[in-house]
């Protein structure tokens, strides 16, 4: 979480979408959290990694996930609160916190998420549910009074009812509760065939922020600008409708040799700032 932090700042980055991996113990969470090919690294700008498929788990990791999971229920409240203070000690902001709670989850867990996103003083939740998970959380939201971000899977072929995967699934989403809105990757929108441009504009009074990655229609990383994603399109649109909404670096392109992850976000920070000069 240091280095996080100590990245945050080096960036001029006050800001974040928080997720699990960055605040759960370091061990624990390496020994339950498979290998991932292809996918997307963890940390605060980015979510847990979905893309490229899992391997099984294996006893051991079953048996560490397991405990990561009773990790997560029991972890004193007050654990996510001192989090909250290095960020705000920093001048940082949690604005966001995406919990990861996947496909089986239960109203327990859902509780959970939403205790954590409290004491962590983020405004928003964020995750990817399927439709049936979405409308047992829209229940808690309601009560707990929290706005909910759906992320969903982009994809226009996609044919699973549950899932929400195109513009249409998540306007029906937004229908289960007054807190939902939206957090699409528009990188992952444009390979799956979406016009992500269209949909912020279509849907903006329910987009709470947006994953800012740059992917071609063929659904490969670039750095800023050299995809298909019109990321300056976006950022210059928020901009112009004064559109409230958070705009993340979601950086996941291949580092090039001899540089650094913390070098690729400054980048894309000053893409966006001259995109908006």
């Amino acid at each position: 979480m240091d280095v996080i932090i100590k990245s945050m700042v080096d960036c001029g980055i006050g800001d974040c979408l928080l997720n699990p991996p960055a605040t759960e113990p370091p061990l624990l969470s390496e020994k339950a959290r498979p290998a991932r090919g292809g996918g997307r690294a963890t940390g605060a700008t980015g979510a847990q990694g979905r893309g490229g498929g899992r391997a099984p788990l294996s006893p051991e990791q079953a048996a560490a996930a397991e405990e990561l999971h009773r990790w997560h229920l029991t972890v004193s409240l007050d654990y996510y609160t001192a989090l909250r203070k290095k960020f705000s000690d920093a001048g940082l902001e949690i604005y966001t916190y995406e919990p990861s709670l996947g496909l089986n989850t239960s109203d327990e867990d859902i509780n959970r998420a939403f205790d954590v996103t409290k004491a962590l003083g983020a405004r928003v939740l964020a995750d990817v549910f399927t439709k049936p998970v979405a409308r047992r959380v829209a229940v808690i939201a309601d009560k707990r009074g929290v706005k909910v971000a759906l992320q969903g899977r982009p994809n226009m072929n996609t044919t699973d009812p549950d899932l929400m995967a195109k513009p249409a699934d998540f306007e029906e989403a937004f229908g289960y509760s007054k807190n939902f809105g939206s957090s699409i990757d528009v990188g992952d929108a444009t390979g799956g065939g979406w016009d992500a441009l269209k949909f912020i504009q279509d849907t903006h009074s329910r987009v709470f922020s947006l994953n800012l990655k740059d992917k071609t229609k063929a659904g490969v990383s670039m750095p800023w600008g050299q995809g298909d994603s019109r990321i300056r399109e976006i950022l210059q649109l928020v901009r112009d409708k004064k559109y409230p909404v958070r705009c993340y670096i979601d950086c996941d392109y291949a580092t090039s040799e001899g540089g650094s992850r913390v070098g690729d976000v400054k980048r894309c920070f000053e893409f966006a700032k001259a995109a908006l000069a």
